[in-house]
């Protein structure tokens, strides 16, 4: 089991080592912005973000960063993911361009993705936001 798990890690750094390696100037700063901001996010997970959501993990991959929640005291089956939705859109989608700490986010064309999972793993939604829209929304 370790050693099969070595070898796919071990292949996973040697596919993103040669796609680094063809990325442009511009690919690699981003590449570097959203590991950087990932490895700090990651540095205080799990982070209980009010009395139901916890932050589990944040990872990024191309220009995306993705955010790894829980809903620690709901199942998936316990809420209704419409409303749910709203609820999300209203209260971490809809601000997130007026955040001024995630104005190099705007300027690099970062997509934000918020993804929910309930107390026991499965799968709730996952909401998104394109940042270099942020001007169109003004």
């Amino acid at each position: 089991m370790f050693k099969s798990n070595a070898l796919l890690l071990m292949s996973f750094f040697i596919a993103s080592f040669s796609s680094i390696a063809a990325q442009t100037a511009h690919e690699r700063s981003l590449s570097v912005a959203l590991t950087n901001s990932t490895a700090i996010v990651n540095a205080s997970a799990p982070l209980l973000i009010d009395e139901e959501t916890r932050m589990d993990s944040a990872a990024t991959f191309k220009n995306f960063i993705i955010y790894n929640n829980s809903m620690v005291n709901y199942a998936a089956a316990e809420l209704d993911v419409t409303l749910f939705d709203a609820l999300i859109q209203e209260t971490v989608i809809d601000p997130l361009c007026a955040n001024e700490n995630l104005t190099g986010f705007k300027d690099l064309g970062v997509v934000m993705v918020y993804r929910y999972l309930g107390k026991n793993g499965e799968f709730i939604t996952e909401q998104s936001k394109d940042m270099k829209t942020c001007a169109e929304d003004i």
